[in-house]
């Protein structure tokens, strides 16, 4: 099931009507969304779930703050590891623009005591958006065709043809067009997504 785009939106853009072609066309969706989701290092469309953290693991609480490592995009809970609550008017979420949050901070006004030995338990939805932003949706569609006429010219980064029929080099990595939308969204953190 694709996630940034829809199979009718890719047969619109590439001019196709029939049905024949459908699962080479999920499988270009699929090739393209994970392509993005690595070169950005993030997931656009956020899940609900809970993470575990630990205080002192790969020492991430840095001035207070605890970094994360995946985008955040709304924090439902957050419990301490000795099973203390924290109320949700306690908590900074920066950067303060956000979504997505990169890290949570407690307020100096809330007075909280911490088991350190014990996980402290974030739930929320995890993402850097519940819908992803049409540009990298646009992105997907454009990877995807890209994906699916490669069908035809072979395997990126190969030279195809002859030399009596001509030559064609068909270029590795994403295209152009691709990477100039994408790489404003391109996290610099490398966090895990």
């Amino acid at each position: 099931m694709s996630r940034y785009c829809d199979l009718l939106s890719l047969k619109r853009y590439l001019g196709i009507a029939g049905t024949l072609d459908d699962a080479l066309l999920m499988e270009s969706i699929n090739r393209a969304e994970s392509a993005i989701d690595s070169f950005t290092r993030r997931n656009f469309l956020g899940t609900p779930g809970t993470v575990y953290a630990s205080r002192w693991e790969g020492g991430r609480v840095v001035n207070n703050a605890f970094w994360l490592q995946e985008d955040l995009h709304t924090l439902t809970s957050l419990t301490l590891g000795d099973g203390q609550s924290v109320p949700m008017g306690s908590v900074w979420l920066e950067p303060r623009e956000g979504p997505p949050y990169r890290a949570v901070r407690l307020r100096s006004s809330y007075v909280f005591t911490w088991n350190t030995d014990q996980d402290m338990i974030l739930a929320g939805t995890w993402g850097y958006g519940t819908v992803p932003p049409d540009d990298v949706v646009q992105a997907t569609i454009r990877l995807a065709a890209y994906n699916y006429r490669s069908k035809d010219t072979g395997p990126s980064g190969d030279v195809i043809g002859n030399e009596a029929l001509g030559m064609q080099q068909s270029p590795r990595g994403l295209p152009s067009d691709v990477y100039d939308i994408l790489q404003k969204y391109r996290s610099r953190s490398g966090g895990a997504v």
